[in-house]
């Protein structure tokens, strides 16, 4: 019952507030979101103690009878499933909290529907990271879809948030069909959709198909992963409110795609080929947001890059073949970008929501210095410094990288070089640069923002000390290797070092700098020109070739083919129809009264008047009627 009150508290928050929020009011709906969540997180850790015992089962329902096959609904808890609920339900809860006070200026605003939507999403997530099969992961999947549109675009009077919302629907919803098909390939499979029934049938099954069906599945997890190339909405969905953009890139959608991967890794490793597939994808992602990073302005672009820069590392990870790594770093990685993104919305907050780009903003170490420590933490994990987690999880991954070749670890090396850089280019700038707010003085957020800030800055610096202990629940003991450990710190604080000299010391004039490397720098702002390729080439062309079609076939050819029917039916048919109607009309009326007068005219010619002709009438009809009733005796 335990295990199922982990997804029923979030949604019956989403209930009660979806049906009831007008009425309970927003402060009311918001406490019943956080309790939805805290709750969920609580039932979360029972379930982790027992799955660490041994892994359990909870059957829901039947769903649905295919033939023989029964397809039904339930929840599994092993160690994966279990801790990854337990942080994800951790981290929602304090965003929850947090959200209170970033949201506070828009009560009175219908803003409990924006708590209605955060406890969708995070049953959404715990339905994939729970469920005991894949048509269950489908419908979680199909939830943290919607409930990330709503989420985004829930400033939808804004046209950016209405376009982000779109677009994130839009390249989801490709991924999502992937993801179908390759579900339906797994079925086709197995027979099953059961995720312990499938591992237990692996060795039985087509290796061709079976990388075609992980492929498929991968397919799912570049959308929701935001990896290449269906990549461009992620930084962009940065338009909607900033918890959401915690809640989205820390614990829940992004997130799931390589959940989903390692959930299923039996089936990828399985299939060899379509981990390779996997490492190049997560590879050249991670690379390519790295680049992209280091050339964006805005506050909340920028860490979304570097979202998008780590779950690539991650893919490369399980490409690599260390699901341990990959899982890990997922852990810590929730916990500095959740603080990083609720760091950054301290600032927008601070100013007002009018500020969103780093050099808009200035000094504010002097003004917001827990919000500064707070980031200062966040910034030192993702660039991997010891001791924080960001070190302990990179590690392992940039470790895995060079044992698989030296060019997988010289990308690794240098995504980390790349990551420290621009992340604190973005810190320096806000905390240390030249003040250029006007007007209000900037201030420190309400405690209720600040406070689950802490906690996360004590979990990204403590979460990685816990690295034996999750290895060791895995069955996959990790040593240290100090070669790589110090090359991943000197290559962290070489990062920083550049950052340091651009932006504080002033010894490269940044501006200078990026005249110089124009055209580099601004392939990189244009993330290599794709989500221009995809908006301006591919949308604009799609709506221009729509409008072709429209018209030519629908106006011309089809609209121009009903308009000579009607031509031909009102200048043709109708005339015919007119000139038969007379003739009908003229044959009924007048064809009638000629019949009658020929009629008339014939019989009369009988009507002689003379006696003799009377008589010989009467004895032709007396023996007519004698031959009948003759014949008819006989």
């Amino acid at each position: 019952m335990e295990g199922l009150l982990i997804l029923l508290s979030p949604l019956i928050a989403f209930l009660v507030i979806g049906l009831f929020g007008s009425r309970l009011g927003d402060m009311a709906s918001a406490i019943l979101c956080v309790l939805g969540g805290l709750f969920s997180f609580l039932f979360s850790l029972w379930a982790t103690a027992k799955a660490l015992q041994e892994p359990f089962s909870v059957k829901l329902y039947d769903f649905l009878p295919l033939g023989n096959y029964t397809l039904s609904l339930g929840l599994y808890f092993d160690p994966l499933s279990s801790i990854t609920a337990s942080v994800v339900t951790f981290v929602a809860t304090l965003i929850f909290i947090y959200s209170i006070g970033y949201m506070s200026n828009l009560f009175g605003q219908w803003t409990f529907k924006f708590y209605a939507y955060l406890s969708l999403f995070l049953f959404a997530m715990l339905l994939i990271v729970l469920s005991d099969n894949l048509l269950g992961i489908f419908f979680g999947w199909e939830g943290v879809g919607l409930a990330s549109y709503l989420l985004i675009g829930y400033f939808h009077t804004q046209k950016k948030a209405a376009n982000a919302s779109l677009e994130a629907f839009t390249l989801n919803r490709i991924g999502d069909w992937f993801f179908l098909f390759g579900i339906i390939a797994s079925f086709y499979l197995f027979g099953t959709l059961n995720i312990v029934e499938i591992f237990s049938k692996l060795s039985g099954v087509d290796k061709a198909l079976l990388g075609l069906a992980c492929l498929l599945l991968f397919g799912g997890a570049v959308g929701k992963s935001g990896q290449l190339p269906l990549h461009t909405w992620l930084p962009n969905a940065m338009a909607g409110p900033t918890p959401v953009s915690a809640l989205l890139h820390a614990a829940t959608m992004v997130a799931a795609g390589v959940y989903m991967v390692a959930r299923l890794y039996p089936m990828f490793e399985s299939a060899p080929q379509s981990l390779k597939v996997v490492a190049v994808i997560g590879g050249l992602t991670a690379l390519f947001a790295a680049l992209a990073a280091t050339s964006h302005t805005d506050i909340k672009k920028i860490i979304a890059f570097s979202t998008m820069s780590q779950l690539g590392l991650m893919f490369l990870a399980l490409g690599l073949g260390d699901k341990v790594a990959a899982m890990f770093h997922l852990t810590t990685h929730a916990f500095f970008k959740a603080l990083l993104f609720l760091s950054a919305g301290s600032i927008i907050h601070a100013f007002h929501h009018h500020v969103h780009d780093i050099y808009e903003v200035g000094n504010l170490k002097k003004y917001m210095p827990i919000t500064y420590a707070s980031f200062l933490v966040g910034a030192l994990a993702l660039a991997g410094i010891f001791p924080l987690s960001g070190f302990w999880s990179k590690d392992m991954i940039v470790a895995t990288a060079y044992e698989a070749s030296f060019g997988w670890g010289l990308l690794a090396s240098v995504v980390s070089l790349l990551t420290a850089y621009y992340i604190f280019r973005e810190g320096f700038v806000m905390f240390h640069g030249k003040e250029r707010h006007h007007g209000e003085e900037p201030h420190e957020s309400p405690g209720v923002m600040l406070v689950p800030m802490v906690v996360l800055s004590i979990m990204a610096v403590v979460a990685g000390f816990f690295e034996g202990w999750y290895s060791k629940v895995f069955g996959a003991e990790k040593e240290l290797h100090l070669n790589i450990a110090v090359l991943s710190v000197a290559i962290g604080l070489t990062g920083i070092a550049i950052a340091y000299v651009v932006y504080i010391k002033g010894i490269i004039n940044p501006e200078k700098a990026y005249e110089a490397l124009k055209p580099l720098h601004t392939t990189f702002k244009e993330q290599f020109f794709t989500e221009r390729l995809y908006h301006k080439v591919l949308a604009k062309g799609y709506m221009s070739l729509s409008r072709v079609l429209f018209l030519v076939g629908d106006r011309f050819i089809i609209d121009g083919f009903l308009n000579l029917l009607n031509f031909l039916y009102f200048k043709v048919v109708k005339f015919l129809w007119m000139k038969l109607d007379i003739m009908l009309v003229d044959l009924l009326i007048n064809g009638v009264a000629r019949l009658t007068y020929w009629t008339g005219k014939k019989v009369r010619n009988i009507q002689t008047g003379l006696l003799n002709n009377y008589v010989s009438f009467l004895l032709m009809g007396v023996i007519l009627i004698l031959g009948i009733i003759l014949y008819s005796m006989r």
